[in-house]
């Protein structure tokens, strides 16, 4: 059993989304309710280069973590990775390169001096979020003593936009509208989030700041279709109580929900089930900030974790942009705009294709 010295903490966090290429604009534009979200998808504020798109975005996510972290000598076989992408990685135009999902991990591995563990995560839209939690028990096994974790994620490659338009899941009308009954589903974007994690008794000794603690987490599967959930939402809502129970807290421990919301007519009823489910008679306020990002894939498990996590600093509930009429009224979306709340404890939903679950516990330090 874990004991709270070896419980893993976040002290760094490296951020890039279509609405900035670092961490605090990101979150600025996030809380002031401005959305990147375009009909042609939301493309990150980085730079072109020769290399491949999602490897840039994890290389600036990963520089930007550790120098947050302030990080200074770390033994290298005990420094490890496990920054993901979900997909191939393809190139454009007469740069027509595919490399695998592992080149990620690998290239941020080389960046930092990683001779631990490195390991890329596939697991569709929850893959930011099992990174993370994979992360967290590498620290509490005594298996590492840093991991840079999260997912990194670019794919508005015709090949993959044809693919989501193909399955209906894009909007028509070019805004993201989650958990509205008007809803008509997502648009693409791309992004990285990456975060230095170490055990608290670590991060105590060196004096590093912690902005959050992970409590708890699970990530399982739906195992019912390739692309669909099954109808009832049980599974979404079991994968939270597991990490609640993990977190050795009950469902009113939680003060907010950064909900998966991907504006898809399914998803957002599924998910509006199993949390109303869970949360009956008192229900955290819970919002999706893919109205502000897009749908960033792979990469949205860490991004929006990371939107969690300065929550969680800043006191403050990131809105559902676009929402006009709620999917219910039993459920407080955070409309709109964001608002200042008292926050100690909060978690975070990822639910991708395929079926895979995964929940995120996360706290206040002790």
């Amino acid at each position: 059993m874990r004991s709270a010295g070896t419980r893993a903490v976040v002290t760094g966090i490296g951020l890039v989304t279509p609405l900035g290429a670092d961490r605090e604009t990101s979150w600025r534009a996030i809380v002031g309710g401005r959305s990147a979200a375009g009909a042609d998808g939301a493309r990150a504020p980085l730079a072109e280069g020769k290399g491949l798109r999602a490897v840039a975005l994890a290389l600036r996510a990963a520089e930007e973590a550790w120098g947050d972290a302030q990080l200074k000598a770390v033994d290298p076989e005990r420094l490890s990775c496990v920054v993901s992408s979900s997909k191939p990685l393809l190139g454009s135009g007469a740069d027509w390169i595919c490399e695998p999902p592992e080149a990620v991990p690998q290239a941020v591995a080389r960046a930092i001096g990683a001779e631990g563990l490195v390991l890329n995560i596939a697991s569709a839209c929850a893959t930011g979020a099992q990174s993370l939690l994979t992360a967290a028990g590498w620290i509490e096994e005594g298996r590492a003593d840093v991991v840079l974790a999260g997912a990194a994620e670019s794919a508005l490659h015709p090949l993959y936009l044809g693919g989501f338009r193909n399955m209906g899941v894009l909007s028509n009308r070019g805004v993201v509208r989650p958990f509205d009954r008007g809803r008509d589903g997502f648009l693409v974007g791309e992004g990285a989030a990456v975060f230095v994690v170490e055990s608290r008794d670590r991060a105590r000794t060196r004096g590093a700041r912690i902005y959050a603690e992970i409590l708890g987490g699970d990530f399982s599967s739906d195992a019912h279709h390739a692309t669909r959930f099954n109808s009832n939402g049980l599974r979404m809502a079991g994968c939270l109580e597991r990490a609640l129970a993990r977190a050795k807290l009950g469902r009113r421990a939680l003060d907010y929900v950064n909900a998966h919301g991907t504006a898809t007519a399914l998803n957002d009823t599924l998910e509006t089930q199993a949390l109303l489910s869970l949360f009956p008679d008192h229900a955290p306020p819970i919002s999706s900030t893919k109205g502000a990002t897009g749908h960033l894939l792979g990469a949205t498990g860490a991004v929006e974790i990371a939107f969690s996590v300065l929550a969680l600093r800043d006191q403050c509930l990131p809105p559902t942009l676009n929402l006009e009429d709620p999917e219910t009224d039993r459920l407080d979306f955070v409309p709109n705009r964001s608002r200042p709340a008292d926050l100690r404890r909060v978690a975070s939903l990822s639910f991708g294709f395929g079926g895979t679950l995964a929940a995120v516990v996360l706290g206040l330090p002790a």
